[in-house]
This record gives C-alpha cells, structure tokens and sequence, in this order.
C-alpha cells in the first residue's frame, strides 16, 4: 500500500504541470521534439482548420520516421553482428590446414549465421580424380549441370532467389524438393571451383534482390583458399 501511495505521489496533476509550464516558458523550445505528440484540440466546428491539418500531418511524418529510423538502426546492428561473424569465419578459414576443414567451417556457420536450413558445397575435380569420404560432393570439369550456373561463374557474384528444379537437383540433390529459395556462391580464382549452396524452406529468406555483399566476401576469400589446397 506504502508503495502505491509512493507511485501515486510520483505522478504529476494537471495543476503541477501548469505550474512547471508557467515557471519554465521556454520548455517548448528546449524540447521541440515534444510538440508533434501533444493532441491540442483546436475547435472550429465542423470544419478541420487548415493549422490542425498541418500539424495531424507532421505529426503523421514524424512517426514515420521514427519508424524507418529504428528499423535502419536495427538492420545496422544486425549487419554489425553479421560481419564481426564473418571475420571470424574468415580468419578460420585462412588457417585450416585441408579442404575438410574448409568446408566443415563453411557449413556450420551457414547454418548457424545464415539461417540456411541446407548447405552443400561442390569442388570441381579433374575427370581422374576418385571420389573423396568428405563432406563436400566433387563433380567433374566437364558436368553438363554447371552449365546451369554459367552466368554467376562469369559474373563471379552470388544469386539469390528460386532456382530451377534441374539446379536445384544438381546442387542439392535429394533435399531438392524442400528448397523454396536458394542462394548459390560461385567459388573461382583462376579456374571455376566449385560452388556453395544455401538452401531454405522459406521463400523469402534468400528472395531475388536480396542483399550479398557478405556472401560475395566470403565466396572470395573461400576461393582463393581453396585453390591453395586444391
């Protein structure tokens, strides 16, 4: 009860709020942001005065911009959080001693950062080259499905968006039929590589127009670590 009473104390009335106004004229100005949520009524009968509209209308602007505002800080701090990760998977990757462990750091982070619900990694082999136990699928130079791809090779920048259902069987295989959107990261330095394949139930995780600067980093510095160890 003792408590209540305190929090009621706490709360200003109509007439001490008058009284700090009276004391304090230039409040306003000190604190302009103030003034686009105050509600003054501004009576002219029926009819809305053209200063009423005005300032319904700022005050509308006003909230507006708060909003794009705390949603830019947010998409900010997320892309803050995102690239201190990426660093650190950079940092891994150059030290790995085998492709093995490239490739086992690629999938985990992908997974765990990049809310991909697949990855899938293919390394381009030589036609002689046996099939490794490994946890990346090999393909050869001259597999008719990286035909499919010939256009993020040539323009060595990640696509976003849905992909073709003969792509999608040739990068994810039997988990094809559940990928509703897909981003997939060229691997080159010199030679065509391989690819990186992010897969995901959700058509709007990897839409087309998406945002890949990040994965174009990542997709620049995997390559160039991969061709060291292949």
């Amino acid at each position: 009860m003792q408590l209540e009473q305190t929090e009621r104390r706490d709360v200003p009335n109509a007439d001490s709020v008058l009284k700090f106004l009276t004391r304090n004229p230039d409040f306003f100005n000190q604190h302009s942001d103030v003034l686009p949520r105050l509600t003054i009524p501004h009576h002219t009968g029926d009819a809305v005065s053209l200063i009423e509209k005005q300032v319904s209308v700022l005050r509308n602007k006003c909230c507006t911009l708060e909003n794009s505002l705390r949603d830019l800080i947010s998409v900010a701090r997320e892309n803050e959080q995102l690239h201190q990760r990426l660093h650190r998977l950079i940092q891994d990757v150059i030290t790995a001693s085998s492709l093995d462990d490239v490739v086992d750091l690629t999938r985990d982070n992908m997974l765990a950062n990049f809310n991909a619900d697949d990855v899938k990694v293919l390394i381009i082999a030589d036609d002689n080259q046996s099939q490794p136990d490994s946890d990346y699928l090999q393909v050869s130079a001259n597999d008719p499905g990286l035909a499919l791809f010939s256009d993020i090779f040539k323009r060595r920048e990640t696509r976003c968006g849905p992909l073709g259902d003969a792509q999608k069987q040739f990068v994810f295989g039997a988990s094809a039929h559940e990928v509703a959107s897909a981003a997939v990261i060229p691997l080159v330095h010199n030679r065509k590589l391989g690819l990186v394949g992010l897969a995901s139930n959700d058509e709007a995780r990897f839409a087309l127009g998406k945002g890949v600067m990040f994965l174009n980093q990542l997709g620049e510095v995997l390559s160039r670590r991969i061709h060291t160890l292949t």
